[in-house]
């Protein structure tokens, strides 16, 4: 008697499970190209000016720096974001064609990129060594979320020691 009231109360709390999960695999979460976040490029931008702001702020720039500051941050500048590729068109085109297509963003992003280091290098010209050491210490190592151990952290992010 004890043994089929402990197999009815396990498969009533089974059943019960599984009805519960059912909405959950139901509806699973949108997997589309962006990951789990619809919003993906906007939370992206968005961390990224969080991160400037803070790296701004950490260098405590000059008049004459604040300037070329500006130019490496501005919005019309050759890392902004590149138009996406639309769908149909690349439908349309053969797979040679494509490859074409694929190698000439490539080399846009490639001049895109140059641009952009010659923009950095003048910038960090300008910053004193205090400066440049705060600097190199925000890019430096991997980063939060990716593989392997943490990197060293700009002194503001780091946790309080105890």
């Amino acid at each position: 008697m004890t043994s089929y009231r402990t197999f009815v109360s396990s498969l009533l709390l089974v059943s019960s499970l599984g009805v519960l999960a059912a909405p959950v695999v139901a509806a699973p979460p949108d997997c589309s190209r962006m990951g789990m976040r619809g919003d993906a490029w906007e939370y992206r931008v968005e961390r990224m000016a969080q991160h400037h702001q803070r790296l701004h702020d950490a260098l405590k720039l000059t008049p004459e720096q604040d300037i070329a500051w500006k130019k490496l941050m501005d919005p019309q500048h050759p890392m902004a974001r590149m138009e996406p590729a639309k769908a149909d068109d690349w439908a349309k085109l053969s797979t040679p064609e494509r490859a074409d297509k694929m190698l000439e963003r490539m080399q846009e992003h490639q001049s895109r990129m140059t641009a952009h280091v010659t923009a950095l290098k003048d910038f960090y010209a300008l910053l004193t060594p205090e400066q440049k050491k705060t600097f190199d210490d925000f890019h430096a190592g991997p980063r939060g979320g990716m593989r392997g151990k943490p990197g060293p952290r700009p002194m503001d992010m780091a946790p309080p020691k105890p």
